[in-house]
């Protein structure tokens, strides 16, 4: 009797791997995709949980949070509004070892960069918050610091002195100088704390954070779209609007710099990311010049989120603002009071 064996030919062998191939190919952009997404949900929760904190902050102080102030005793109080918001993160802990009497510097002293346990607030700067971090963002900080990718908004104005911007961030000084279009207000008047009241362009309508990516800490290797520039000349008070002094960070011929942004969430600091302008719209160039006075740093929110960014409003809403948004609307939102007039689907 004859034993027939049955079995692959060659040809239908090769039939079957083409069609797990063609398979594999249309099934992992849709994993991708899935797991994209589910890093986005992510990071629309931190932002939500960070809005929601700031509401419950303002509710118990009867005002919102600043970011970072004059010295008081000597110590410089540069503690970012993430750090005054760590009891209502259910980071109770975490707060509790954050010691006034000493401050938070705006710049690091020797020893700091090498983990000196003696630094200022050592416990506060080199504890890492997962709730702070958007999973889509790849990069890792070479610093040793607490990075994160949620800088608040500073508003408008490129720069400060000691005093305030026109965002609901702001800062307790002993001046109130800001410099962008219009120029430079009267000194030694100290600035009062923002209550909710003061946000005469709704809750709604007025953004509190958004994302920002993370710099390496290493020359840049990436295409750039990420990173920070630095150099060159630029005078904020020559321009007529914000969006030209924007234009100008574009165009202008300078130096790439990737170890700044969102290098620290303790610590107050526009150069290391710990806030971000409405001067740009989202995922364009951020740019320092270094040749203009007081701080002139323009950070533009900026994510590794496909067309976009999330944005968490003082409603306790998240919002996902597209890279085409419109420039005006885009503008309006970062101000607090500006009486701006414009179309809900403009955003």
């Amino acid at each position: 009797m004859q034993v027939v064996r049955r079995g692959f030919t060659l040809i239908e062998l090769l039939v079957v791997i083409a069609i797990i191939a063609v398979l594999i190919a249309l099934l992992l952009p849709a994993v991708q995709a899935a797991r994209e997404a589910a890093r986005r949900s992510q990071c629309v929760n931190n932002l939500k949980q960070l809005g929601l904190a700031i509401m419950n902050y303002e509710g118990s102080n009867g005002g919102l949070p600043p970011s970072g102030s004059t010295s008081v005793a000597g110590a410089i109080q540069n503690f970012s509004l993430i750090t005054r918001i760590l009891p209502y993160l259910e980071q109770q802990n975490l707060f509790n070892t954050v010691n006034y009497a000493f401050g938070m510097p705006s710049s690091d002293p020797p020893g700091a960069q090498s983990g000196d346990p003696a630094y200022t607030n050592s416990t506060l700067l080199h504890v890492q918050v997962s709730a702070f971090l958007c999973p889509s963002d790849p990069n890792t900080p070479s610093s040793t610091f607490n990075s994160h990718n949620y800088g608040e908004n500073t508003g408008n104005c490129p720069s400060y002195a000691g005093g305030t911007f026109d965002g609901p961030a702001y800062m307790i000084g002993t001046s109130k100088i800001v410099v962008c279009p219009g120029g430079a207000t009267a000194s030694n008047t100290m600035v009062a704390p923002v209550g909710l009241g003061s946000v005469t362009d709704g809750l709604s309508n007025t953004a509190i954070f958004s994302e920002i990516v993370r710099g390496k800490g290493v020359t840049p290797t990436d295409d750039g779209l990420h990173v920070t520039y630095t150099g060159g000349a630029a005078t904020p008070c020559t321009y007529t609007n914000d969006q030209d002094l924007g234009r100008d960070c574009q165009t202008k011929a300078t130096t790439r710099v990737d170890g700044s942004k969102g290098m620290q969430w303790a610590r107050f600091y526009m150069a290391r990311g710990g806030g971000y302008t409405h001067v740009m719209t989202p995922n364009q160039r951020s740019c320092l010049y270094s040749t203009v006075a007081n701080f002139p740093n323009l950070i533009s929110a900026s994510s590794y989120h496909s067309g976009g960014v999330n944005v968490s409003m003082l409603d306790g809403s998240v919002r996902f603002i597209k890279n085409s948004v419109n420039y005006q609307a885009w503008h309006a939102i970062g101000s607090k009071a500006g009486g701006e007039v414009f179309s809900a689907d403009a955003l």
